[in-house]
């Protein structure tokens, strides 16, 4: 059983052409914007019967229950307050259930899996780190990692590679001897998807915590949650952003994903993929686990199997391989501590260095080339398992005993 939901409309006279042009593009975004929406269609009535009505779009949900949060959910109703009835001269809306033909059913359960699985974050937004020495943590990563300062108190600062409102969030912290990162920020799709990855929070038995009080005037909606080591997760509608990216030439471009190595590995593994529905990339057998996100990188987080708790680095991509050389550079010629020398990442084919200075917290990897799943292939790709070898961390190891470096 199906639930058909159909609504056809008129545009009031005196609505320009170019708002109704706006107004039908973005309906056009509800399939991507609702998950649980199938069988989405829009358009101009061509009825020589009853002309009552300009357009009719049409959808289906698998349950009412699924219509109404549809219908309910902020984003909606914000659309139809702000957007909708300003420009509608009257409406006709009729749902209905029906049973799908038996022919119909089975192509419809053969397409891509997309339309059915649940969804997870879209990608990695910012990490929240706590630091000994705020303004020294700043300079650093201004200078060896590109970022863009854009607020600072004695108390926190944020930092930022793109138009994304920030990258990382500095807590001041002096009682520390060495940086802490304590919370990791994902952006969602939208409400329908936030309200779907509560729900099955809640249904784990996990408890749901509120933003950080300053993250909350930066998105819409949103609610964090503990891992398993507890390390809090936010998770956040709306991420605000610039309309220009920083007019740095030598930047990062995205802040892809945390590597956190965990004593708690099968746990850890279970509560993303299984509560928040991160899917598996690739596995390094009894090692590593490379998951991913609806950005598609190869990897929005790792999980490695480690005697003790961290986050073990950061990974932002560069523009370049040029970039990449050039702030590897940098940093030999100031004597910046690099942890790890140029590495080609066999799981995810990205080249990178890695930068460490305790007091600043992780180690953060600037690279290139990070594999970017086409839509299909996010869909369908089957996690290797591959053995721990140091080939599959870094292609240009010679030998299957060569853990230099690591």
């Amino acid at each position: 059983m199906m639930i058909r939901h159909s609504l056809s409309f008129r545009f009031r006279d005196d609505v320009p052409e170019e708002v109704r042009v706006a107004v039908l593009a973005e309906l056009a975004t509800f399939p991507e914007r609702y998950s649980t929406m199938r069988d989405w269609s829009l358009g101009r009535n061509i009825s020589t019967r009853d002309s009552t009505f300009t357009h009719c779009m049409s959808m289906a949900f698998e349950t009412n229950d699924e219509l109404v949060a549809y219908l309910s959910s902020e984003s909606h109703e914000r659309f139809v307050r702000e957007t909708w009835r300003p420009v509608i001269d009257h409406q006709a809306i009729v749902s209905y259930e029906y049973t799908e033909r038996p022919g119909v059913a089975a192509r419809k359960a053969s397409e891509v899996s997309h339309h059915t699985r649940d969804r997870a974050p879209y990608g990695m937004e910012y990490a929240r780190t706590e630091v000994p020495d705020l303004q020294a943590t700043i300079d650093f990563l201004q200078y060896h990692v590109g970022l863009q300062l854009e607020a600072h108190t004695d108390q926190y600062a944020y930092l930022r590679a793109d138009i994304e409102h920030h990258s990382i969030e500095l807590i001041s912290a002096p009682h520390r001897e060495n940086g802490l990162t304590t919370a990791i920020g994902y952006s969602v799709e939208n409400d329908d998807v936030l309200a779907r990855l509560h729900k099955k929070v809640v249904e784990a038995g996990h408890e749901v915590l509120e933003l950080q009080e300053r993250q909350k005037s930066f998105c819409d909606n949103g609610f964090a949650i503990r891992d398993p080591n507890g390390l809090i997760v936010e998770l956040f509608t709306e991420f605000q952003e610039y309309a220009e990216p920083p007019h740095l030439e030598i930047r990062p471009v995205d802040l892809v994903h945390p590597f956190i190595a965990t004593t708690k590995y099968q746990e850890s593994l279970d509560f993303y993929t299984k509560v928040l529905n991160f899917l598996p990339s690739d596995h390094i057998v009894g090692s590593t686990t490379f998951l991913r996100c609806e950005d598609r990188y190869h990897h929005s987080l790792a999980l490695q199997n480690n005697k003790e708790h961290y986050v073990a680095h950061l990974c932002f991509a560069m523009k370049s391989l040029d970039h990449v050389m050039r702030m590897r550079a940098r940093a030999l010629y100031k004597g910046a501590p690099i942890a790890s020398d140029i590495v080609n990442h066999s799981a995810s084919t990205s080249i990178a260095f890695y930068l460490h200075d305790p007091k600043f917290g992780p180690r953060f990897e600037l690279c290139d080339r990070h594999r970017v799943f086409t839509p299909e292939e996010h869909e369908t790709h089957r996690a290797r398992k591959m053995p721990a070898d140091p080939r599959n961390i870094d292609v240009w190891r010679p030998a299957a005993d060569d853990w230099g470096r690591f």
